[in-house]
């Protein structure tokens, strides 16, 4: 038996050291084929300076590609010099705020992330907002795709930084909420299916910044000083818990009016909705207006095909009242690398984890374990139950999971 186990063993290793040769000799190869694509990208540019000069337009493919391969091989330094010059042959070109510029601005705000350099980040992310709104207006719905693009650029910086550090993309974010807030009013045809989810992503947008600022305060410094440029000087107006409360609120609503624009109709887009408003107001301690937006949306319920059913998915259920992202937040569903812990709890009306109670005799937990739990319930808000036009207290069990342990 001893030495069926240690020829196991050995075959593991075995298995184990190919297996990290391979990758070794795959990572050799990229690298390879890398040098070997700049070497080429580098000649034909030569070639090209050589018969049409130093400002030709047919640079401009070659110059993008040379620059995303230094940057696949981790040379940010290079890349972004390449991507400098490639800009200023588009500027010069075709002048200095020509749309054919942006993709290198991008990248050079992409290469510059890489190497932490945040501040040049951001300002060459700033110039390629500013360039599109040169082109395009202010107030044009062609901006809005280039919003919603940095929205999610700077979502993804927020996410990538230290959370103290992270501010400067909440305030751009905040902006270009705003913005996005001021193009849809205008111009949205509320029946486009997609008008709700940009709606929607001006409340996430004043939900991140409202957990932030209760999790972590303001910043003491705003590390960015007040310039005559008017995009710089909008990054320093004030932020206070009215504005984003009543900035999430108003596009909330939209998202309800929307909602109810759609056609064909969907019920059940129509009360998740009208009960998310009600649980924005909630949060924000607006029980008056929170019971209203609950009723409202009971009364859809009671109108529709399963109001039982539905009632208690709506009511019943205990959801976590969160309008970021589902991955930031919420119960987790792939067991494969956690244990499951049921834990009994009180939903307040108010939407609080009250006794939090967890069976010990089935669940082997450490303190330090109990102690994460109990925090990760105590932070979070949860939508009550809701019955004759009133929030109610409920008795439930939720999941909670726990990551494995190797033994």
């Amino acid at each position: 038996m001893s030495s069926f186990k240690i020829k196991k063993s050995h075959n593991s290793s075995i298995h184990l050291l190919i297996a990290v040769v391979g990758i070794i000799f795959a990572s050799m190869s990229i690298a390879q084929g890398t040098a070997e694509s700049i070497n080429q990208y580098l000649e034909e540019i030569d070639l090209v300076e050589a018969n049409e000069g130093s400002y030709s337009s047919q640079l401009s493919d070659l110059l993008m590609s040379l620059g995303n391969s230094y940057q696949a091989n981790g040379d940010f330094e290079n890349a972004n010099l390449v991507y400098q010059r490639g800009m200023q042959i588009e500027k010069i070109n075709y002048g200095l705020f020509s749309l054919s510029q942006t993709p290198y601005l991008r990248a050079i705000a992409e290469s510059h992330r890489a190497m932490n350099d945040w501040e040049q980040s951001q300002k060459a992310i700033d110039q390629y907002y500013r360039v599109n709104e040169k082109v395009y207006g202010q107030r044009d719905v062609r901006m809005l795709p280039v919003i919603e693009s940095l929205i999610n650029w700077h979502t993804e910086s927020y996410n990538m930084r230290d959370p103290r550090d992270s501010f400067p993309n909440l305030t751009s974010l905040e902006i270009l909420a705003r913005k996005l807030h001021v193009i849809l009013d205008e111009s949205a045809d509320l029946g486009d299916p997609s008008t709700p989810k940009k709606y929607k992503q001006i409340g996430r947008i004043q939900y991140m910044l409202a957990r932030h600022i209760k999790d972590y305060g303001l910043p003491q410094e705003g590390g960015m000083s007040i310039t005559t440029d008017r995009y710089a000087t909008e990054r320093n107006s004030p932020i206070s818990s009215h504005n984003y409360y009543s900035r999430g609120s108003a596009a909330l609503q939209k998202v309800v009016k929307a909602t109810m624009e759609q056609s064909p109709s969907v019920m059940m887009d129509q009360i998740e909705a009208v009960a998310n408003l009600g649980d924005w107001y909630l949060i924000f301690g607006q029980v008056g207006s929170a019971t209203k937006a609950y009723s409202l949306a009971d009364e859809l319920i009671s109108v529709s095909s399963e109001p039982e059913l539905i009632r208690n998915n709506i009511f019943g259920m205990g959801k976590i009242i969160n309008f970021d992202e589902p991955s930031k937040d919420g119960f987790l569903n792939d067991d494969r690398d956690f244990n499951l812990i049921e834990v009994s709890m009180t939903i307040s009306r108010s939407g609080s984890a009250l006794d939090i109670e967890i069976d010990k005799e089935k669940n082997d937990l450490t303190d330090d374990d109990e102690r994460v739990l109990r925090k990760y319930f105590k932070k979070r808000r949860f939508r009550p139950s809701f019955s004759d036009g009133k929030t109610r207290s409920m008795q439930l069990i939720l999941p909670y999971y726990l990551p494995k342990v190797e033994a």
